[in-house]
């Protein structure tokens, strides 16, 4: 009996996470992938051990952006009471970060003035993409609705798909261009009722390491959605140039910083140095399994270890579920977790509501970076590792953090114990490539 309970346990919790990151891995260069088909068992993660103790400066904060920027401690951007409009729509920019998780983007008007992109009355639009019956691709929050009831028409994550040449979705091949193409379509629709006109010069941000043709299929997406020829920027480059904007203390030339982007799926470390033309990228390091779902799902798996022998059946429902009401239930608890992670960056416990079991668990912060700590060491280990491919002093001028993972108070002591430099934060680090793309001179 007790070696069925632990099967469960491990079988469940994982099985899970498979759910939560189906494209958390390198896909085949070429050819036709099913999204269907797209769930590999992770690896159980590392020991961990508790997070030394040590008397770290927090990071650099500063505010960015415009005012609709949220507050220190918000978890998510706070929406403005009014629709934003831009005017008038000569000269407006507009600038997109077509991220792994989610989409963000930014306008700028003729007169300089900066506002965030508002997608359902959030800057974060997610990039998933949905199958609808009649060929249809629906995207965002509605993909992401639509998916607990066919699974099987769902992309996540449709920039994990860049090298793949289509990707099945409810057993229809979909061009992975026109996947990429929906999200960005979704995003002109937007720009052009906030500007009441449509758009005339636009900037979209990629990965450092992307080669040529990766950035063609970026290209031929935002033709596709009907946007005008776009400027290519990498994006920690974007996210640099939007940081020392709004710094007192700019990088000397010659200088180098690094770029710490922990996102929802992924994780980049990038090198920059500052020239007379601006930054360039001297070394770049990615891990394709290091994000936010990676930290949510050690929480699944942490109360899953408590909990799932009490009663293994409805553990089971919860991580295998099989109908359309249990499938919510799965949703709601890897909600909370997500949630209840963000609020631990501010807060030193917090709770999560067990479906199914009907009870709240107990979540401290220090469980929290205990967790994540075999996460987070991978991520200053790549760090370490770029630093030392592209340049030869060991301590960089300054060390920014980027993407709403990069919250975690944990991220920022370790850096600071790694490279003795307090990294530089701004209160939404989900926007930040997003604003730094506006700073370049459109096409």
């Amino acid at each position: 009996m007790v070696s069925l309970l632990l099967a469960l346990l491990i079988g469940g919790t994982w099985g899970a996470l498979r759910w939560a990151r189906r494209s958390v891995r390198k896909e085949p260069p070429a050819g036709t992938r099913s999204s269907a088909g797209n769930s590999r068992a992770p690896l159980r993660p590392p020991p961990v051990s508790p997070p030394q103790s040590a008397t770290v400066p927090p990071p650099t904060r500063l505010p960015s952006g415009p005012p609709s920027v949220p507050p220190p401690g918000s978890t998510r951007p706070r929406p403005p009471t009014g629709p934003a409009v831009v005017h008038p729509p000569s000269g407006a920019h507009l600038a997109i970060d077509f991220g792994t998780s989610n989409t963000v983007a930014a306008l700028r008007s003729a007169d300089g003035r900066r506002v965030p992109l508002l997608f359902d009355g959030l800057p974060l639009l997610p990039s998933a993409v949905f199958a609808a019956d009649d060929g249809h691709l629906m995207v965002g929050n509605d993909a992401m609705h639509l998916a607990r009831t066919s699974p099987d028409r769902y992309e996540p994550a449709p920039k994990r798909c860049i090298d793949d040449g289509s990707v099945l979705l409810g057993g229809r091949d979909y061009p992975v261009v026109d996947l990429v193409s929906a999200v960005l379509s979704r995003v002109r629709d937007e720009a052009q009722r906030a500007l009441d006109g449509p758009v005339h010069n636009v900037t979209l941000t990629h990965p450092a390491a992307w080669a040529v043709h990766r950035r063609e299929v970026l290209a031929a997406a935002a033709s596709r959605s009907g946007l005008p020829t776009v400027t290519l920027v990498p994006e920690p480059v974007a996210a640099a140039r939007f940081l020392t904007s709004v710094t007192r203390t700019p990088i000397d030339e010659h200088a180098v910083a690094v770029v710490y982007d922990f996102g929802g799926g992924t994780f980049d470390a990038t090198v920059l140095r500052m020239t007379a033309g601006g930054f360039t990228v001297l070394a770049t390091e990615g891990l394709p399994d290091a994000g936010g779902v990676d930290v949510d799902a050690a929480l699944v798996a942490h109360i899953g270890a408590a909990y799932a022998a009490r009663d293994p059946e409805a553990w089971q429902r919860l991580t295998y579920p099989s109908t359309p009401a249990e499938r919510r239930e799965r949703r709601t608890l890897w909600d909370d977790v997500r949630h209840a992670k963000e609020m631990l960056s501010r807060a030193a416990s917090t709770t999560v509501h067990l479906p199914l079991f009907e009870h709240d668990v107990l979540i401290t912060r220090d469980q929290l970076e205990m967790l994540a700590r075999p996460v987070l060491d991978r991520t200053v280990t790549a760090t370490r590792s770029a630093l030392a491919a592209g340049a030869a002093a060991s301590t960089p001028a300054a060390v920014y953090l980027v993407g709403g993972s990069s919250r975690i108070p944990l991220a920022a002591t370790l850096l600071h114990r790694a490279f003795a430099v307090a990294p530089t934060a701004v209160d939404s680090p989900e926007t930040v490539v997003a604003e730094g793309a506006l700073l370049a001179k459109p096409a």
